[in-house]
């Protein structure tokens, strides 16, 4: 009993002065297994275990276990000892200085504080090379430098072995936001989550590293099949896009990953670098939190990335916008309800730019705060001359896009484009996304004062987040909007035929209207009607239209 109480206070006092040490450090007993060990000896043998009661023996290369053990006996006179000597972490061979420490009850050791300080490392087959100087500060992962010398070693031991490697690259979507909105203290707080949280799925041969931001890169030294890289990925956008809750916050974060894999997509490290980075980009010009194997074909795609978002800045300036109205209709009167803005690109030598194809860069790069203020203030123009001329006193609906919502001013510049335009703040809606739960307490209070502005709040793409059911009922919101791919699953599959059901009963509970978005056939619409869903908008009744063919559009219908 007195010997665990005694354990038990070494313990403590090993806990509080262990943790700030810049070594791996470990409390032995007289029998040279483990007590207790510190964060840096967890990071270096790539574990989260506590390792209690591990022979220290077991990670000493075969070679050096006698001058070890010499060393270790001698503790009994009660001097330190110091040894250099091998450690094996998988199938590493790291070279490090030991400094046995004694702690000592009379003339009894009782304990021994081991302190292992990394010297360099001899290399196996896959040559890993970690040392301090190397490391990212923040995220205590080897940087960019590290990880090429070690991805060049492992590259040329690939090639002997004519085995297969891959590199992932993995960057945080929209990561700027929280730097933006919560502050770089908790956005850092924020990535040393994330870390752990992926270095948690790797296993040891794995070697991760940060790029730089919020951008990390991972070598998988061995495969026998792709299969593996993408099932790793998989993995890491999994528990990326777990909720974080930091310092009270809680808040959700997505990834995209590129892939390239050796000899398919190169033979040198900055190959496979540049094509798994390409791959990412790739992946976020799809819409973000996908994964992505490089193909030679993503060249032409990355330069054309970068091409777009150049164009992108030149053409709010050259006035290259061009606003779109999408006409809502009541499914049981069939009458004009609303109309929904859009916004196309008309590119001075590649003519009409898909919105899919510049919306994700504008939302990564930033470019869409600018670009969402301009379509927010032109449609409130148009809408304020519309009701001058007549036109139905029908809502007018603009998306607000994550980037918009983040802003700190953004209750003001709605305000002042109300104030400036003259529209009546009933007759705007502005639709968000799932997304404005990264931050929940911001965004209910962000909500509310819009709402006391006067306008509506539709929540649009509804059940494809993460916080739908969990959020629902406490955002002050007026109208769901079921999200296209469902609509499209009518007739198809009856997944989407009991779940959408089940959409517009939660709204209907809820006091909302619910909008279904991209209704094309008739089957698609009786299917609507049949489960009282409200509103529809889609092409079975109108393609989105441009000003002039929606003054002709509203004009038809007035005169039946």
């Amino acid at each position: 009993m007195r010997e665990q109480r005694d354990e038990e206070h070494q313990f403590q006092w090993f806990r509080k002065i262990s943790e700030a040490h810049i070594d791996a450090v470990l409390l032995l007993n007289p029998k040279r297994r483990v007590i207790a060990v510190n964060h840096q000896w967890k990071r270096l043998m790539k574990t989260q275990a506590t390792l209690t009661g591990a022979p220290f023996d077991q990670w000493v290369a075969d070679k050096d276990k006698e001058q070890v053990q010499a060393a270790f006996s001698k503790l009994s006179g009660g001097k330190s000892q110091q040894v250099s000597a091998q450690l094996v972490v998988a199938a590493h061979q790291v070279t490090v200085e030991i400094t046995f420490v004694p702690i000592t009850k009379g003339t009894d050791v009782t304990a021994v504080y081991t302190v292992v300080k990394y010297m360099s490392l001899e290399t196996s087959k896959e040559g890993q090379m970690i040392n301090r100087t190397g490391d990212d500060v923040l995220t205590e992962l080897p940087n960019r430098r590290l990880f090429i010398e070690r991805l060049e070693q492992s590259i040329e031991a690939a090639i002997q072995t004519e085995e297969q490697l891959a590199v992932l690259f993995v960057d945080i979507d929209r990561f700027k936001v929280i730097n933006d909105t919560l502050g770089h203290v908790l956005g850092d707080l924020a990535l040393t989550e994330i870390t752990k949280r992926i270095n948690e799925c790797l296993c040891n041969s794995e070697f991760l590293g940060r790029m730089g931001g919020d951008e990390f890169i991972l070598l998988i030294p061995q495969m026998d099949h792709l299969d593996e890289a993408f099932a790793v990925a998989e993995s890491i956008r999994d528990v990326i896009s777990l909720p974080l809750d930091i310092e009270g916050y809680e808040f959700t974060l997505t990834s995209s990953i590129g892939i390239a894999a050796l000899p398919q997509n190169g033979t040198n490290a900055e190959t496979l670098i540049k094509c798994a980075d390409a791959a990412m980009y790739r992946a976020k010009a799809n819409g973000a939190e996908r994964i992505q194997l490089y193909s030679a074909e993503m060249n032409r795609g990355f330069n054309e990335w970068f091409q777009v978002e150049n164009d992108l800045r030149k053409a709010l300036e050259r006035e290259e916008f061009e606003l779109y109205y999408q006409p809502q209709f009541d499914t049981r009167t069939k009458a004009l309800t609303g109309v929904e803005v859009l916004v196309r690109w008309h590119h001075p030598n590649n003519g009409l730019v898909p919105p899919a194809k510049f919306i994700p860069i504008a939302e990564e790069t930033g470019l869409i705060v600018p670009i969402g203020e301009w379509i927010l203030r032109q449609a409130c123009k148009q809408k304020k001359r519309w009701i001058d001329e007549g036109y139905p006193e029908i809502p007018i609906s603009v998306n607000l896009s994550l980037r918009q919502f983040m802003q700190k001013n953004i209750v003001e510049r709605v305000a002042e484009i109300i104030d400036e335009t003259g529209i009546p703040p009933h007759l705007l809606d502005l639709e968000i996304t799932e997304s404005v739960t990264i931050d929940l307490n911001r965004t209910l209070r962000i909500l509310n004062e819009l709402k006391q502005l006067g306008i509506t709040i539709s929540l649009d793409d509804f059940g494809t987040g993460y916080s739908s059911l969990q959020y629902l009922s406490i955002f002050p919101i007026d109208e769901l909007k079921i999200d296209k791919s469902f609509i499209d699953g009518i007739g198809m599959s009856t997944n989407n035929e009991a779940i959408i059901p089940m959409i517009i009963n939660l709204g209907h509970t809820l006091k909302l209207q619910v909008v279904a978005e991209g209704v094309e056939t008739k089957e698609q619409l009786d299917f609507l009607m049949k489960h009282s869903c409200d509103v529809v908008q889609g092409y079975y009744y109108s393609k989105p239209l441009a000003e002039s063919e929606y003054d002709s559009f509203v004009k038809r219908r007035h005169d039946r």
